[in-house]
Order: C-alpha cells, then sequence, then structure tokens
C-alpha cells in the first residue's frame, strides 16, 4: 500500500541527520560561477575591473562552497550514533556532561546543510540518548538530565550566532543573495527556540518516570522564562531585520533555482562557521585534559 511504502522511506530518512543530496552536476556548477561573476560585475555597475578575474574569483568561491557541503555530507553521523555519543557521555562525571553533550550536538550540526529538518533529527537524538542515559543512573539521573538539556541548549547558542554570521556575511555581498531568500533564513532562525522547546516537550510526552517529569518541567520552564538560544535569538534578529530589508537586492520573481542556489550557499557559511567552531571546541577540551604534571614537567 503507499502508506506502508511512504512509512518505510520515513524510516530509513530519519537515520540520517541531513538528507543527501546529489553531488552538483557540472552545468549546474558552471551556472553558480556564471551567476556570481555576473554580481561581482553588477556591484561595480560593470565599470572597470577584469571579467577573467572575476570569473576565477566566482569559481573559487563556489567550489568551496560546494567543497564545505560535500566535506560535511560524508561525515554527517546518524542518528543513532548521535544517541550512542549521548548516552555514552550521561555515564561519566556529571559536571562535564553540559560541555560533552554541548560538544556533540556541534560537531553533528557542523556536518552538513543546517535547517529545521536537520535540527529537529540533531535535537531528537539528543534527546533520547540523555534519556537512555540518564535512566542507567538512578541517584543522580535529573541531574544528568538537566545537565545534558543545558549542553543541547549552549549548542543551539553556536547554531544561532553562527547563522548570524552567515546572513552578515551574505548582507555584504547584497547583490547575490535575493531579500526573499535572507528573509526565509531569518524565519528559520527565530524558530529555533520553539524548536528546542517542541524537541523536549515531544520526548517528555514518550518518556515515563522521572525523566518524564524532569523534561515537562523543563520544557514548562523554557517556555515560561526563556532558553539561552532564546535571548541569543532575539539579540540576532535584532540585529539582521532591518539590515536584511536594506540591504538585499530586490527581484520581482524569484525562481526555485536561484531560491536553491541561495539556501546552498547560505547552509555551505552557517556549516563551515559552525565546523570553525566545533573545532576550536575540541581543541579547548584537549587542552583541559592534559595531566597538571605534564605542564611542571616542561
Amino acid at each position: 500500500m503507499p502508506k506502508t511504502k511512504s512509512t518505510a522511506a520515513r524510516n530509513v530518512k530519519s537515520e540520517s541527520v541531513a538528507e543527501q543530496k546529489p553531488p552538483v552536476t557540472a552545468e549546474e556548477r558552471y551556472r553558480m560561477i556564471a551567476e556570481a561573476a555576473y554580481f561581482r560585475a553588477e556591484k561595480r555597475g560593470f565599470v572597470g575591473g577584469d571579467i577573467a578575474e572575476d570569473w576565477i574569483q566566482a569559481e573559487a568561491e563556489i567550489d568551496r562552497s560546494l567543497h564545505v557541503l560535500e566535506k560535511g555530507q560524508g561525515l554527517t553521523p546518524t542518528t543513532k550514533e548521535i544517541e550512542q555519543q549521548v548516552q555514552a557521555v550521561l555515564e561519566s562525571d556529571t559536571k562535564v556532561i553540559s560541555e560533552r553533550v554541548r560538544a556533540i550536538t556541534l560537531q553533528a550540526l557542523s556536518g552538513g546543510e543546517l535547517d529545521k529538518e536537520a535540527l529537529k533529527q540533531v535535537m531528537t537524538a539528543v534527546v533520547k540518548g540523555a534519556q537512555q542515559g540518564a535512566d542507567r543512573r538512578a541517584e543522580h539521573g535529573v541531574q544528568a538530565l538537566k545537565e545534558a538539556m543545558r549542553g543541547l541548549d549552549d549548542a543551539l547558542v553556536a547554531a544561532a550566532e553562527a547563522t548570524q554570521l552567515a546572513i552578515q556575511e551574505a548582507v555584504s555581498r547584497t547583490s547575490e543573495f535575493s531579500r526573499q531568500g535572507l528573509k526565509k533564513t531569518v524565519e528559520n532562525l527565530a524558530d529555533l527556540e520553539l524548536l528546542f522547546i517542541e524537541t523536549i516537550t515531544d520526548a517528555a510526552d514518550n518518556a515515563a518516570g522521572f525523566t518524564q517529569s524532569t523534561l515537562r518541567d523543563l520544557a514548562d520552564h523554557a517556555g515560561a522564562s526563556g532558553t539561552a538560544v532564546g535571548g541569543r535569538v532575539k539579540l540576532a534578529l535584532s540585529k539582521l531585520t532591518h539590515t536584511v530589508a536594506d540591504t538585499a537586492r530586490e527581484q520581482g520573481e524569484i525562481g526555485t533555482q536561484i531560491l536553491r542556489k541561495e539556501g546552498t550557499l547560505l547552509a555551505s557559511l552557517t556549516a563551515g562557521i559552525l565546523k570553525g567552531i566545533a573545532e576550536r571546541l575540541q581543541a579547548a577540551s584537549k587542552d583541559k585534559s592534559i595531566p597538571p604534571s605534564s605542564a611542571k614537567d616542561d
């Protein structure tokens, strides 16, 4: 039956954080480079400059963007892997849970295109892994679960910062991005806190015992008092809304292909920034892991 086939397809799809997309064809790459080169010339009013240099710079820019996406997609962990990583973390010292969950979440988010579906899948996997890990810790399970949710919230703050920086970079290229494309990304950013609370609420509905009551308390508190990511999103939106409206290029009709191209470039910028944040966090964790005696011996 069609319904059975659809359910099976969804189950397969949920095993990946971000839907794997086919590589860009040579024709699509050529068109993207041509558009970027044209926008460069347009930005200076088609006066002066070098057409060949415009093409070379546009080609390098597009290839960098495509490389980020292709590299990230190959490293994207499955939801099951994220669950197992988080579950293992909750079996460790409660004091390190928040930081380690944050690192796991950032690594997962930096692996590919950052969109609502990918965010939802990563958050759901993190919460599920935290539930499973907390269930194994009778005495400190509640605190461990709270620390894990704090780590997830902190990771989403970094995601919001990366999205803001990506939009600012896009706005600085004014002629290359449409107002409609940037507005869509801003709207997705605005929904980030709601998506976080929704994920915790959904998890609570499917949990039992102390994990259910803890998650419900966290969701209720977040809804009433806000979250770290919510505060960051409000700050980002206040800086972005007017800037996007004032500087993005106007266009009467935005074609699907143009919006897809803009979305790809924005996603690659965000993923690249998140990758840098994740790598810095991992480097800091390694530094902390060096025994104090090692420094004395040097």
